[in-house]
């Protein structure tokens, strides 16, 4: 099968999407079939692993771009793989592979999660009927990370094909989790608090007595400024002595931080598969998520501990992460992650519902 996945950040920053479009299309040339991940050219294409990288030019709209030069990229395709939702370089390329009868699946990534469909609403709202609604109705199918997101589809109006695999994991390198030598539980991400439930933890936090209060590190890359909030927020609920910010890490000084952490936490108010808790839980640290889908799945499965995403909750679900039976959670998280959501596993499971559907 000849895959193209088009994503015009594929070669440059440091985000989950931008990884997982590397990873996915290295674990399907592994599983045979042939990958171009097209991207806005200016980048540096990174791990080839045996996929084709084809540069694109791109126009800018404002903060959006649209491609200009896919129309060879595409030609020869079985089908081409469209990134995220709600952007105009999406409705650009499904149109073009309608006119040239390529078929097209879409990877929301939780994009039609309805708190997102609800961010923006009377925005989003105008957007569908004038774009997405006719890039929705024109896909193949629609790949889900799990079951449980069908209902979002369902509740735009999709009821097409959907394929479902989750996000992979590599096998950890290194060492494993060590005990929680660092005495700190961490999280690591985007700086976008309402979206990751940082104010809902550092409120957590004020909820347990100082002596329970576990230290906080927050580490990741800013978005938009928010990061500043978050110190903000920091200060004005009396945390400064708890809860500490700081940059972005990477390769081993993520492993780092990872393995010696007391536990890891990622309170998001909406998510789909987010790659932070996958790493995290395949090193077997000890695990709290709220109700998105990999969390469910991950506590289902007794792999991780599962909270609401309220203070409360997530209150209580940092006194179980520093517990006793963590360490337990941990190992278990880890055992299932290498067992079934290897980054080849996944790709198998990904192509054989495509061939069946292409």
């Amino acid at each position: 099968m000849r895959i193209v996945r088009y994503y015009p950040r594929a070669a440059v920053g440091d985000g989950g999407m931008t990884s997982a479009v590397q990873k996915w299309s290295a674990g399907m040339v592994r599983a045979g079939a042939t990958v171009t991940i097209a991207y806005e050219a200016g980048g540096e294409p990174r791990g080839n692993g045996g996929v084709r990288w084809a540069p694109v030019r791109h126009a800018r709209f404002g903060r959006s771009e649209v491609p200009l030069g896919l129309d060879e990229v595409l030609r020869d395709a079985d089908v081409v793989v469209l990134h995220s939702g709600w952007a105009l370089h999406n409705i650009r390329t499904g149109a073009l592979a309608r006119k040239l009868r390529v078929p097209y699946i879409l990877e929301p990534r939780g994009a039609y999660d309805p708190h997102i469909v609800a961010r923006k609403k009377l925005l989003k709202k105008a957007w569908w009927f004038a774009a997405e609604r006719e890039l929705v109705a024109g896909a193949r199918a629609i790949h889900a990370f799990f079951d449980s997101e069908r209902a979002h589809l369902d509740a735009i109006g999709y009821h097409g094909n959907v394929v479902v695999a989750s996000n992979g994991v590599d096998s950890a390198a290194g060492p494993l989790w060590d005990g929680g030598s660092g005495g700190y539980v961490l999280w690591l991400g985007r700086f976008d608090p309402e979206h990751k439930g940082l104010d809902l933890l550092l409120k957590a936090l004020t909820l347990l007595p100082p002596a329970e209060r576990p230290t906080l590190r927050i580490h990741g890359p800013d978005w938009r400024g928010r990061k500043q909030k978050v110190r903000e927020m920091v200060s004005a609920l009396g945390l400064d002595e708890w809860a500490h910010i700081g940059d972005s890490v990477k390769g081993e000084a993520k492993r780092d931080l990872l393995v010696k952490a007391k536990g890891f936490v990622y309170p998001s108010r909406w998510d789909a598969c987010p790659n932070s808790v996958l790493e995290a839980v395949s090193y077997e640290v000890p695990t709290l998520a709220t109700p998105y889908p990999l969390g469910v799945e991950l506590a289902r499965l007794e792999g991780a501990f599962l909270a609401d995403a309220t203070p409360g909750s997530l209150a209580d679900g940092l006194r179980r992460l520093v517990s006793p039976q963590a360490a337990a959670v941990g190992k278990r998280g880890g055992k299932l992650l290498r067992e079934e959501f290897s980054w080849d596993q996944v790709a198998r499971a990904w192509l054989s519902q495509v061939e069946a559907i292409v």
